[in-house]
């Protein structure tokens, strides 16, 4: 690579392309409040990244646990009883959507672990299982647009949706989903 180059990509976050190609795939597929979304998401990794405004990002924010179980219900109640895709759900995400940033886009200060076979493998599933969804989805899509049959080969979007319409998948995939989320955040503070 040459130095110029080098110069350009230092300290880039490493989820900028991933961002910038899911904005250009959801233009291609006309999923354009979709394209917003990651749009958004890759310009405020590029403003951070170049450094464009004099912002300092803080430590990582701990909440305490009853805040997050009452956000969580309050979310699942929400969505469990409001129309999918409404403006209910609209207005939750919009609320939410900042706060989350809040949470999971921060710096890391101090010494990190040293990695071990473990941390290793496990993050080596995790990829192949990425890379495996997105390229499935990926063929699925193109799929559906070449041959007009979206059942052939269904997208998980098309999977899931039944599933989605009755009251108790939903709530069950609200109830997993939320859990996903506080286990990846792992930022409870003990109250």
């Amino acid at each position: 690579m040459t130095n110029w180059l080098k110069t350009l990509l230092t300290g880039i976050n490493p989820w900028l392309p991933v961002f910038a190609f899911v904005t250009l795939f959801h233009v291609i597929r006309e999923s354009y409040v979709d394209a917003l979304i990651f749009a958004i998401g890759s310009v405020i990794l590029v403003v951070d990244w170049k450094r464009v405004l004099p912002w300092r990002m803080p430590k990582r924010l701990e909440v305490k646990n009853w805040v997050l179980a009452l956000s969580i219900s309050l979310s699942c109640l929400v969505l469990f009883f409001s129309d999918r895709g409404g403006w209910q759900d609209i207005l939750l995400l919009l609320a939410i959507g900042p706060a989350a940033l809040f949470l999971v886009y921060y710096r890391d200060h101090g010494p990190k672990p040293s990695g071990n076979g473990t941390m290793t493998r496990t993050k080596w599933i995790w990829m192949t299982l990425a890379i495996f969804m997105a390229v499935s989805e990926l063929f699925a899509y193109i799929w559906a647009a070449v041959f007009r049959a979206d059942e052939t080969y269904p997208t998980i979007s098309m999977i899931v949706s039944p599933i989605l319409d009755s009251p108790y998948g939903r709530s069950v995939f609200l109830l997993i989903w939320m859990l996903i989320g506080l286990g990846l955040l792992k930022n409870g503070k003990r109250s």
